[in-house]
């Protein structure tokens, strides 16, 4: 299973791994309802939606769900629909939320017992469902947008790989300067919780919406200079190899620059990420060792378990959503 938090952090629910999450990658806002599918041979889709109570509404409900609360008591029922899609609702309250959760199929992909096995996997994901007070709600969100961030940077491997097979450098040089961003990114998030002693993350380093005012690379490499993540030798190189990479994405046309030189400079820029990973690295050693931020509990160097693994993967999945990068998860 992995976790799925709202984004205003009102609830998490665990989601059965082989699941995606649809509405970002249908186009759709981030807000209810919340929908989940299987990537392949999916038969319906999962849909939770939550509303804040309204005075006069949802006053059947007579349950004293807490706060932190899982196993919750829903009311369910069937709604048969005449354009051939058949609707399964599940609905309870907590505090001053209500919560409605959809099954949506339709009777024409239902292969053997296939349905049975999806309603029992929406109804053990419903039994972790809890609604988080009011003070936690923040950490929670930024507990979730880390992790969707180092998904995300786990996904960029499976893109450099395919440039190396490839053969491709001008991917390669591009993927490359993603990832020192991102590694120089995390770096400075967790840094931060170290100065501050705190597990909350500087999250506009690691999540930009539609309507956020970008951080860009170069502002990112000064402040992990003023910061003495990096020293000014690292950070010189840094923008030479910004200016490089500039001209060859902007200017090989125009310019007499040689394809043997971006084979050149992509080779730099890997062994610069290879120093920023590395750097970033013993920062979350300073963490565990300080016990403080997010590596503050468990060594984050440990050998990961099976489990840690497929959740990762699965992670991956759904940031590529696209046959050729799908993992099993079998």
């Amino acid at each position: 299973m992995k976790k799925f938090t709202s984004p205003d952090g009102v609830f998490e629910i665990d989601i059965p791994i082989e699941w995606d999450y649809r509405n970002e990658i249908m186009g759709l806002e981030n807000s209810p309802p919340f929908s989940f599918e299987p990537f392949r041979n999916s038969i319906g889709c999962f849909q939770l939606s939550h509303y804040k109570k309204e005075k006069n509404k949802y006053q059947r409900f007579k349950n004293k769900h807490e706060y932190f609360e899982n196993n919750l008591k829903f009311e369910k029922r069937q709604i048969d629909e005449n354009d051939g899609f058949i609707i399964i609702i599940w609905a309870t309250t907590v505090k001053d939320f209500f919560f409605m959760a959809k099954y949506v199929y339709q009777k024409i992909k239902v292969i053997n017992n296939k349905l049975e096995k999806e309603i029992e996997k929406v109804e053990n994901s419903l039994k972790s469902l809890i609604c988080i007070e009011p003070n936690s709600r923040t950490l929670a969100t930024h507990l979730y947008r880390y992790e969707k961030f180092v998904a995300s940077l786990g996904a960029t491997f499976d893109l450099k790989a395919k440039a190396i097979e490839n053969e491709s450098a001008i991917e390669l040089l591009i993927i490359n300067a993603n990832q020192i961003d991102a590694y120089l990114r995390l770096s400075i998030v967790l840094k931060y919780q170290i100065l501050d002693n705190t597990k909350l993350f500087r999250i506009k380093y690691l999540f930009q919406d539609q309507d956020d005012k970008p951080i860009n690379e170069k502002n990112i490499y000064r402040e992990a200079q003023e910061m003495k993540i990096i020293d000014i030798n690292l950070y010189n190189k840094l923008f030479d190899l910004y200016n490089e990479r500039n001209k060859i994405v902007h200017r090989y046309i125009i310019t007499d620059i040689k394809t043997f030189t971006l084979y050149k400079i992509a080779f730099e820029y890997e062994k610069m990420t290879e120093k920023m990973r590395l750097i970033l690295r013993k920062i979350e050693t300073e963490q565990f060792t300080k016990k403080v931020g997010y590596h503050s509990i468990k060594n984050p160097h440990r050998n990961k378990e099976e489990s840690h693994v497929r959740l990762l993967k699965s992670m991956i999945n759904e940031k590529h959503f696209l046959d050729q990068f799908h993992r099993d998860l079998e």
